[in-house]
């Protein structure tokens, strides 16, 4: 890839792996587990701070004017995407939903 170091194409590749898993997990896999779906999807915020950043120094690192900056620049904005899915679909819900049984005990 255009300039960037083996170290950080690792760390692009193993943090993207382990993110698309996390929010998976997060948002389908555990949705009927009501014990883990917060504490999965506040792990897999932030995993996907570690992709985020890991993604953006591949971004700085890239050749100008490259395709390989182009695939950096939808590596770094996926993860916030993710993150917003996660807080829309799971976090507030579950945050409300604990709200609720609390205020009727």
């Amino acid at each position: 890839m255009a300039g960037i170091s083996i170290a950080v194409r690792a760390l692009m590749a193993l943090s993207g792996v382990v993110g698309l898993t996390m929010f998976i997990l997060a948002n389908f896999y555990l949705s009927r587990r009501p014990g883990l779906k917060l504490t999965t999807a506040l792990l897999q915020i932030g995993v996907n701070c570690f992709v985020f950043c890991s993604w953006l120094n591949g971004f700085v690192q890239a050749t100008p004017g490259t395709l390989v900056r182009l695939v950096a620049l939808v590596g770094f904005i996926v993860p916030c995407c993710m993150v917003s899915i996660t807080v829309v679909r799971v976090v507030v819900p579950e945050l409300i939903r604990r709200a609720k049984v609390s205020n009727s005990s």
